[in-house]
């Protein structure tokens, strides 16, 4: 029946796409590390004022369409109806197209105006031009990301993702090390224009994949475009969908922008230069680095939900909608709340091993606790997508944008607060949008809340990893000190702490039945664990 194949499918998807995704943050990490040794946060924030304005151009192009094409050809694929899935994905491929060059274009011709009216750091007009031709090619490949999703196959999203970021990786130390000497503010067009030809490789991958496949499928799958829906009405069917995602994906690079306009702007204003402004900025988008990490497997959750939800929305079974929503609800929470509680913990460590850079510690403190109601946001926005509610978390997270900008723009200019108050309206923005989300949802699809099991467990397991790590952190580092330096000390208790951290967090939730065993059952790789535990008396039916 459908219901096994369901969640196969489901939970296998997010497994392959966070396996992906975890390996390509890493090697996000490691560029990143190199290069603000290379260039500091001053370059950084260089690097990072072009993204907010790409972001909001690429949202525009990318967002909706994928997202859309994966809903549209995993309902048909649930009916039988390949030809109309394959002149579904044909016709987005063209808006894709369009849509991107338009954009690349746009931007290339309109960054320097756009410096100007934004009141950026002039030198950021470098990085501007140097990553507008991305937009064009990220869109494409986005289709093709979007047409395997809906098939329920993550494999191909997955492998471009990680060569994608090889080639990143590879061409960003590259320029920035060979620009460096030309400036500053050109090692960071270097860096931006890592994002061109890392899009060119992840497309070719794609490319030899899909006619891999079509040629696979047979000829009655390729001649799907001589039949079928008329364009017109594809172009209708897709839009519906689309626009209302591509909305509600806009506000995320908005309250980006948001963070890039008030924030420089109201440090000013409080005293600091500008030159200490863009390097307070840089801080705060490296935190908001280690706080977007965790996000992966939340990312990964929603992708492979929304096509699953929406066959058995197709289908009528409601069954199965409930107990998915339950379970990747619950999954949210177990990944956003030791995250939270980790990276508050171990702010400073963290930012001095990671980046060399312990200022970014101090929007930490506050932004860590965004990862927790941004996992909430992902994975309830996913499931109202999935059952056909696109405007709900669309609306809900634009609200939570503007409670953002609110208090961005007024505890920022408050010098008790400086970038710290940026950071708590990222947080207080986030958490407004899942919960209005979670309204909506339990109003939609009426899932099982258990308030013990999914909120109350979590938090004490939490809890207890928190205060075990930092007491093993600064033990540890203290210890180590007798016998090794400072840096090696400090090195070794934050890695080993962060360890410490997920066994602990882990059998706490066991002990306390947090962690039953039909939730490993459902998890692809785990049913070997269940046996052991068992034996250890640690797991619960």
């Amino acid at each position: 029946m459908m219901v096994g194949n369901e969640k196969v499918n489901f939970l296998k998807g997010a497994a392959i796409l966070s396996a992906a995704g975890i390996f390509s943050r890493f090697l996000g990490l490691i560029y990143r590390i190199v290069v603000t040794r290379l260039i500091g946060a001053e370059g950084v924030g260089l690097y990072q004022m072009a993204y907010p304005i790409y972001s909001i151009l690429l949202v525009v192009s990318v967002s909706g369409i994928p997202v859309a094409l994966a809903k549209l050809i995993s309902e048909r694929m649930a009916l039988g109806q390949k030809r109309e899935a394959l002149r579904t994905f044909r016709v987005a491929l063209g808006l894709s197209f369009i849509f991107g060059s338009l954009l690349s274009i746009l931007l290339f011709i309109g960054a320097r105006p756009l410096v100007t009216f934004i009141d950026l750091d002039p030198r950021s007009y470098y990085s501007i031009i140097a990553i507008a031709p991305a937009i064009l090619i990220v869109s494409v490949m986005a289709a093709y990301r979007g047409f395997f999703q809906g098939l329920q196959n993550m494999v191909p999203t997955a492998v471009s993702q990680v060569l994608e970021q090889i080639v990143r990786m590879m061409t960003m130390i590259g320029l920035v090390y060979f620009l460096l000497p030309y400036g500053i503010e050109l090692s960071a067009a270097g860096a931006a224009f890592a994002a061109v030809t890392g899009a060119i490789a992840g497309l070719l991958i794609l490319l030899v994949i899909y006619f891999r496949y079509v040629k696979s499928a047979g000829l009655e799958f390729e001649q799907g475009e001589k039949d079928g829906e008329k364009l017109a009405r594809v172009v209708k069917q897709i839009s519906n969908y689309a626009i209302p995602i591509s909305l509600g994906a806009l506000v995320l690079p908005l309250m980006n922008l948001v963070d890039l306009v008030f924030v420089p702007h109201r440090l000013q204003v409080i005293g600091f230069t500008v030159e200490e402004a863009t390097f307070q900025y840089g801080g705060l988008t490296l935190a908001l680095t280690l706080v977007h990490f965790p996000g992966i497997i939340t990312t990964s959750l929603r992708t492979s939900l929304v096509p699953s939800i929406s066959s058995a929305f197709t289908l009528n079974d409601i069954d199965t909608i409930k107990r998915q929503a339950t379970r990747a609800l619950r999954f949210a929470v177990l990944i956003g709340l030791p995250s939270s509680a980790g990276l508050y913990i171990l702010a400073e460590p963290l930012c001095w091993l990671i980046f060399d850079e312990p200022f970014a510690a101090v929007p930490l403190h506050f932004v860590a606790w965004g990862v927790f109601f941004i996992a909430l946001q992902q994975i309830s926005a996913g499931i109202l997508q999935g059952v056909g509610k696109v405007k709900v978390p669309a609306r809900n997270l634009l609200i939570g944008a503007g409670v953002n900008a609110v208090i961005n723009y007024t505890l920022t200019g408050i010098p008790q607060f400086g970038i710290r108050g940026a950071a708590l309206g990222t947080v207080m923005g986030f958490a407004t949008a899942a919960f209005l989300n979670l309204i909506s949802l339990r109003r939609t699809v009426k899932f099982c809340f258990q308030l013990k099991d999914m909120l109350l467990k979590p938090i004490f397991a939490a809890g207890v990893m928190a205060g075990t790590v930092f007491f093993s952190n600064y033990g540890l580092y203290y210890f180590l000190q007798i016998f090794l330096s400072r840096e090696v000390s400090k090195t070794i208790a934050t890695i080993v702490s962060v360890g410490i951290g997920v066994v602990i967090f882990l059998i706490t939730l066991l002990i306390t039945g947090g962690l039953r065993e039909q939730d490993l059952r459902a998890l692809p790789g785990f049913k070997r664990l269940i046996s052991p535990l068992q034996r250890l008396k640690l797991l619960r039916s």
